[in-house]
């Protein structure tokens, strides 16, 4: 029995060690893991059986024995111990809660009356949406009246179900497919099954960067991303990785600081390039569509062929990404791969192909497509090219089946943009873009951006110019000067590719997120719009605009626009802002009107007469925060929490409830029979199942939780008492009343 020091660390327990004859020792294998060393060489048996290790089986290890003291002291290289691995970002998946039955109805009007003297015109947006266990049902519509006829076109209808544990969701009705890396998304109405990262934020489908170290001691870690300190963590002596290190998109350095017990530092440093292009190892992605094109949306609710198309992305390996997509109709098939991969830690290059086989112009034909692609990004900016060939009888997906389509068709494309951080704050960019197509036309554009601050403000100057058509550059400078949180200016000079200049400045008050108004003034040497003003005022029930338009002959237009949401959830109706796309939440707190919601610390709303309000704005399947301030509450208000979290599915409502209570308060003054106060620490009990108090100086006694006019106390002191039966009298703003003075006559024994 001895103790055993590993690497100046003095063990817990006591261990069992054998000397053996020539010289070698044995340590119980029990204490060699409790000391976190790696199994070395056979596992051998101690002269009682104990199985053991011996310490000259570790490689680099350095033994000294002190027999009288009975003690046992190994320096271990770190490689010798076990060696362990640390997620360094493992956010937590957040659990939406099913929404109970609702719907609602999305509403945007607006009216515009011309100045050139005809007609007005009108047009609304509506949509309607159910929501539930049973997922989320759309339809919308768009209604428009030009002043000569009236006509109404369906945009969308759909019913969605998403599941948010595994990151799918499924789709039946009108929707927008995945085009893949090399064709194109498509409407129509169909089935649509897929994965969706965005059901799960915080999930990171990316590869990120592993870093690898070790320590002899027990040592403390301190993580940097690009010079900045990003993580901290205590290793044991050992081996050790940090998996998962949530680096910024593009090449970067990664520094790891190593400081043990002694202070003894060792920095390791790692290049490395992360690119949302790729997909973990093992991750796969997936959408599996078919139905019937869409032909005329906004127009008709007309359809067209039918197609069936399935695409499957999968992370190869940490460095190498592959994707593989067919489209199936009854006059065209197509089929292609493509393969993204990390160059190095430079950037990421990709490669897609693909072939068709159709008969839209009555007979046979096949082609092909070749995609190649290149990008680099770092924090000080980046670019990329990206190059494309297509055959003649390469045919696009979704195409339209108009004679001559193919004489359209593009033949190649050039797309190439640079830019990122100039000197100091100045920042540009340029972008060339070349394309030609089967007819021969051909069209090219160069770009140029730049853009700076000044003092508080900002500058941004851009320039372009389509090359080899004989027409003149396009050009504007920008200048936004920021005046408060809500408030700005900007100036604008531009000039078109006809030569015409024009220049326009302007006013902004941002209206807030809440209830209240913002506004905005433009004067402009446009002809058609030389003076422009409008407001903009949200209420609790809706978002209202109006707005003026006055041009050179000053002829005056004006627009005016309500948006809104009615609905109805849990048997409760309201009217409401617009919801939009995001999530809403009805908030109850009873009997208490005028009281002030917060959304994420900002106040959006207030209850009304029935207590209820209504949140828009919620972020799907995002942590919200729906809180109320004490201080809004009144006096006799008690409340259990005055914060409540939201996670809440895409386009559903969530009912909040404010455990809100009144209770009734009263300052008790108590005097005993000689009309002096009752001494201090005098204990008073609310009966019939009340709270219990005690008195301070003079006399006072603060009562909580009073639930009626008249309440029985009991009232003692040493060797004295009394019961009382008190009058509260009522409080019309909830604040406390005074009661007393009370006299406490002594019971009889």
């Amino acid at each position: 029995m001895v103790d055993l020091t590993v690497n100046g660390l003095r063990q817990a327990d006591i261990a069992r060690a054998e000397l053996l004859p020539d010289g070698k020792v044995l340590i119980a294998s029990e204490n060699w893991k409790a000391a976190r060393l790696a199994p070395a060489g056979p596992l051998l048996e101690m002269s009682d059986g104990t199985p053991a290790f011996a310490v000259d089986q570790v490689e680099g290890a350095r033994l000294r024995v002190e027999k009288q003291l009975l003690r046992i002291e190994i320096e271990a290289p770190p490689a010798a111990f076990v060696a362990e691995s640390m997620e360094v970002a493992s956010g937590a998946h957040l659990r939406p809660r099913r929404s109970s039955a609702g719907a609602v109805l999305n509403y945007d009007v607006t009216v515009t009356r011309p100045g050139n003297g005809t007609p007005a015109t009108s047009g609304a947006t509506v949509e309607a949406i159910g929501f539930g266990s049973f997922g989320t049902a759309v339809t919308s519509a768009v209604l428009s009246d030009d002043g000569t006829g009236r006509r109404a076109a369906r945009l969308d209808s759909y019913w969605r179900y998403d599941l948010p544990d595994a990151m799918q969701s499924v789709v039946v009705g009108d929707t927008i497919g995945v085009g893949g890396g090399w064709s194109r998304p498509v409407r129509y109405g169909g089935l649509r099954w897929g994965r969706d990262f965005g059901l799960r934020p915080g999930f990171v489908q990316m590869p990120l960067a592993t870093v690898s170290g070790e320590a002899a001691l027990p040592s403390t870690v301190d993580l940097l991303i690009n010079d900045s300190q990003r993580f901290t963590q205590s290793v044991r002596p050992g081996p050790f990785d940090l998996t998962g290190v949530p680096v910024v998109t593009g090449a970067g350095e990664l520094s790891m600081v190593v400081r043990d017990l002694l202070g003894r530092q060792t920095v390791i440093r790692q290049s490395y390039y992360a690119s949302p292009e790729l997909l973990a190892p093992g991750l796969t992605d997936f959408s599996v569509e078919a139905g019937w094109l869409r032909t005329g949306f906004g127009r008709d609710s007309d359809y067209g062929e039918s197609f069936a198309a399935a695409t499957v992305r999968r992370g190869m390996t940490a460095r190498l990404t592959a994707e593989g997509r067919v489209e199936l109709q009854r006059d065209r098939q197509a089929t292609g791969v493509e393969v993204a991969g990390l160059l190095g830690t430079w950037g990421v290059g990709r490669l897609a192909a693909a072939v068709s086989r159709d008969q839209l112009r009555g007979r046979p034909g096949q082609g092909a497509l070749v995609q190649l692609g290149i990008e680099r990004r770092t924090p000080l900016g980046g670019g990329s090219i990206q190059y494309e060939y297509a055959t003649r009888d390469f045919a696009p997906f979704g195409e339209s089946r108009v004679p001559g389509a193919a004489d359209l068709r593009s033949r190649e494309q050039v797309l190439g943009s640079l830019g990122g951080r100039l000197w100091g704050p100045v920042n540009g960019g340029v972008n060339y873009v070349r394309r030609v197509r089967w007819n021969g036309e051909r069209a090219s554009s160069f770009g140029l951006s730049l853009s700076f601050p000044i003092a508080q403000a900002s500058l941004t100057v851009s320039a372009a110019r389509r090359l080899g058509d004989g027409r003149e550059w396009s050009g504007s400078i920008n200048l936004n000067v920021p005046l408060g949180s809500d408030f700005y200016t900007a100036t604008r000079a531009e000039r078109q590719e006809d030569g015409s200049t024009a220049a326009s400045v302007l006013a902004v008050r941002t209206p807030p997120p809440g209830p209240g108004m913002g506004w905005r003034v433009e004067s402009s040497t446009d002809a058609n719009q030389r003076a422009r003003a409008g407001l903009q005022m949200n209420t609790k029930h809706g978002d209202l605009t109006a707005e003026v338009v006055a041009d050179a002959d000053a002829r005056v237009s004006s627009r005016a626009g309500l948006r809104g949401t009615l609905g109805m959830m849990s048997g409760l109706p309201f009217a409401s802002r617009p919801i939009g796309h995001g999530s809403f939440a009805v908030v109850q707190i009873e009997g208490m009107p005028g009281v002030p919601i917060k959304r994420s610390n900002q106040v959006v709303t207030e209850t009304d007469e029935r207590g209820l309000a209504f949140v828009p704005g919620l972020v799907p399947w995002y942590r919200n925060v729906i809180e109320i301030d004490v201080a809004d509450l009144p006096l006799d208000a008690q409340v259990s929490s005055v914060t409540q979290e939201v996670v809440p599915y895409a386009r559903t409502g969530s009912l909040v409830r404010f455990d809100v209570r009144r209770t009734r308060q009263a300052l008790l003054v108590l005097r005993q029979a000689d009309r002096q106060p009752v001494p201090v620490g005098t204990r008073v009990e609310l009966l019939g199942g009340g709270g219990e108090f005690r008195a301070g100086r003079r006399g006072e006694v603060w009562l909580t939780d009073l639930t009626a006019d008249r309440q029985r106390i009991r009232v003692s002191w040493k060797g004295h008492g009394c019961d009382l039966d008190l009058r509260i009298p009522p409080s019309d703003d909830g604040a406390a009343v005074t009661v007393g003075p009370v006299v406490c006559e002594e019971r009889t024994p």
